[in-house]
């Protein structure tokens, strides 16, 4: 592996948007204040009814690529075809970044220890919300392996050679290489940012759905297991969701802020549990994986 034979080497930074006006603006304001200056910022749109769109222009200097509603995947691969960067950076909306997280992030991949990395430690940011809490503090587990399987940033001549993401993956569309190749993205040590957790149980019911539809299930090649593990995911939802929330609640966990009560995490626990299953079903149905 060879190191990029430029000092201060050009990156682009690829975000795809769908209905983000929430975010968008603190997440670009975080771009803004990188220590390292040397990129562009793309934004595609992935067919957003909200604000989103009208929020990023008034921000200099970003462009704006109209997508359609096929998923992050899609919408990341389309910014990559205008991107001019030699170090691509895929940036979720609801991500704030530390002003050095470009700059770690990219180390290893100039110094040629790594085609790709990902940050080790992504904090929850708003865990004043008590559904909020019920996900976690962190995303990414500070406590995980040194290798990664998903790519946060990664060389562009190597995303190129492998591809693009597959948008049928879905949630785990920046997981593609490690599912087809095997190939690891390097954690990095310190590299850190902060995201919102799903905060209302109609958010927790729409993530675990979209999780759902994601997953790769090697019964979907059987169609008559297809059917049963439906019928049988439902039949055993009262047992499965009280046995999943006493492990929740008594398991003792570094990702856990605050023990909430019994009945919190119940709720929370089937929320998850029926979108899941929802997603699941739309998947094998409707062949449906999108957000």
């Amino acid at each position: 592996m060879k190191k990029i034979k430029l000092n201060n080497p050009k990156f682009s930074v690829i975000i795809p948007v769908y209905n983000e006006e929430k975010d968008i603006g603190k997440c670009l304001d975080s771009l803004k204040k990188q220590s390292y200056n040397n990129f562009e910022i793309i934004i595609v749109d992935d067919g957003s009814k909200d604000r989103t769109v009208e929020i990023v222009k008034k921000f200099k200097g970003v462009r704006i690529i109209k997508g359609k509603h096929k998923g992050p995947g899609f919408s990341r691969n389309l910014g990559v075809k205008s991107a001019k960067g030699k170090i691509l950076f895929f940036i979720d909306a609801d991500m704030i970044l530390h002003k050095n997280y470009l700059n770690l992030l990219s180390k290893p991949i100039i110094k040629g220890k790594a085609i790709g990395t990902e940050e080790q430690f992504q904090f929850a940011n708003n865990l004043d919300n008590i559904w909020a809490r019920c996900y976690g503090k962190y995303r990414a587990n500070p406590t995980v392996e040194r290798e990664g399987k998903a790519f946060r940033a990664i060389l562009k001549s190597e995303f190129l050679k492998m591809g693009g993401f597959d948008p049928k993956l879905g949630y785990a569309d920046d997981q593609t290489f490690f599912i087809k190749y095997g190939v690891r993205s390097k954690m990095v040590k310190n590299a850190r940012c902060y995201h919102r957790n799903p905060h209302s149980l109609k958010e927790i019911y729409n993530q675990s759905r979209w999780i759902g539809s994601s997953q790769r299930y090697f019964l979907l090649n059987v169609p008559i297991l297809r059917i049963i593990s439906v019928l049988l995911m439902y039949f055993i939802s009262p047992v499965a969701i009280v046995a999943l929330t006493i492990k929740k609640k008594y398991k003792k966990s570094i990702n856990q802020p605050k023990k909430e009560s019994f009945f919190t995490v119940l709720i929370f626990i089937a929320v998850k549990y029926f979108g899941t299953l929802q997603g699941y079903f739309r998947r094998i149905v409707f062949k449906k994986n999108v957000r």
